[in-house]
């Protein structure tokens, strides 16, 4: 079997483990906290419509995702102070707690599945998904220069 076939096995397993033993968050949801909790990290609130361009999303479905979000303390909105038309979006302290457990729910999954493996085994294992995801990030990160043009940033 090809590696990629593998990866495909193991994503629709890791899919099925989560769906069935899913937490407070739903996939999606995650998702968007995720990328939020990422924005937070250099202290830059977000517009929905950049959130959901780079979500992949419909800005309409991500308008929805995001008023549940509120609703439910995770994601706060703030008037956007150069265009009072938009609101900019960050995550709340909920907001960050929710991330922190669903990492954590997420890790331990992973954790029990790996529960028997030898060591250098597990250390393999990650080096080497390290590796893909640095791969596939740095694939993503081409092709979206390509298609929308945006100037490779320098360190």
């Amino acid at each position: 079997m090809h590696v990629s076939e593998q990866l495909a096995r193991a994503f629709v397993s890791m899919g099925r483990l989560l769906t069935e033993f899913q937490g407070d968050l739903s996939r999606p949801d995650f998702s968007v906290l995720v990328h939020l909790s990422h924005q937070g990290d250099g202290g830059e609130p977000v517009r929905s419509r950049d959130l959901a361009r780079s979500e992949g999303l419909d800005p309409s479905t991500m308008s929805r995702r995001l008023t549940s979000l509120v609703d439910r303390g995770l994601v706060a909105r703030e008037p956007d102070p150069a265009d009072g038309r938009a609101s900019l979006l960050c995550l709340t302290d909920e907001g960050r707690e929710a991330v922190r457990q669903e990492r954590a729910r997420r890790v331990a999954l992973v954790t029990d599945a790996l529960e028997g493996w030898d060591d250098d085994d597990s250390r393999d294992l990650a080096r080497l998904l390290g590796q893909l995801t640095d791969s596939l990030e740095t694939r993503r990160s081409e092709r979206l220069r390509r298609h929308h043009r945006i100037p490779r940033r320098t360190p």
